[in-house]
């Protein structure tokens, strides 16, 4: 039994802050710039690039705020960001797929000095969480019919992983960028607070990955500053990556 939006949908909570059903995605154009102010989606996908296609002086910058969104949508943006070789402002935060695929796709990024540049994982690690009614329903399956959906569930992880890595090393990017703060290393962080729902980097951990090209707007930067609590915490990657077991 195979359920392909069902998974879909499965894999958007895992990756995913939040549910985003009842929002809509702002696509429009202001003082010369790009804008997309929400979830990532494909409808959203649609409206930017149609925008963008329709105007006779193309922008050159594409100022984002998002939480996430699908992977493949969130790899389809950064595909058509990088093609038309788009600059990239994060004047408030770009979190989880926002991060792992727009952000590093553009080869100038500007971000405010309070800017949150947040990850939280990605297919690619093989790791998957579910929500307590998600997790009672699947519990609740005959077990044959559990076994099938869970398997189904982990090939679409997997074939999902593997497009990201391909992306990643597309955009000469190292491939644990989404993955590196999910290692056993830094479980120790997480455990201390609870509250903490991923991680960043700095510039210099940025460069260290791959992701150039940053601009700070009045530095020092200084990510989430302004959310009262570090709920993601910055991470310093090591000079070559480290296998996640």
């Amino acid at each position: 039994m195979r359920r392909t939006a069902f998974l879909a949908l499965l894999s958007l909570l895992a990756m995913a802050p939040r549910a985003h059903a009842t929002e809509t995605t702002q696509v429009y154009l202001d003082n010369g710039e790009l804008n997309y102010v929400g979830y990532l989606d494909e409808d959203a996908n649609k409206r930017l690039f149609a925008l963008y296609e329709g105007l006779a002086d193309k922008p050159t910058v594409l100022s984002i705020r998002s939480k996430g969104g699908e992977v493949n949508t969130g790899m389809a943006l950064g595909r058509w960001v990088r093609e038309r070789r788009l600059d990239i402002k994060v004047m408030e935060f770009c979190l989880s797929s926002c991060a792992n695929y727009v952000f590093p796709a553009a080869q100038r990024k500007t971000v405010s000095n309070f800017a949150l540049i947040g990850y939280h994982g990605g297919p690619s690690s093989g790791k998957v969480g579910f929500s307590a009614s998600l997790q009672k329903m699947i519990e609740a399956m005959p077990p044959a019919e559990r076994k099938a959906f869970v398997d189904d569930l982990y090939k679409d992880i997997h074939a999902d992983g593997e497009k990201e890595r391909a992306f990643l090393r597309s955009l000469g990017v190292r491939e644990d960028l989404s993955t590196l703060g999910q290692q056993a290393r830094h479980q120790q962080r997480y455990d201390a607070d609870p509250d903490i729902l991923g991680w960043t980097y700095s510039p210099e951990g940025f460069a260290r990955l791959g992701v150039h090209g940053i601009t700070v707007i009045n530095p020092p930067w200084k990510p989430g500053s302004t959310m009262g609590k570090a709920l993601f915490i910055t991470i310093e990657p090591d000079p070559v990556p480290v296998q996640t077991p």
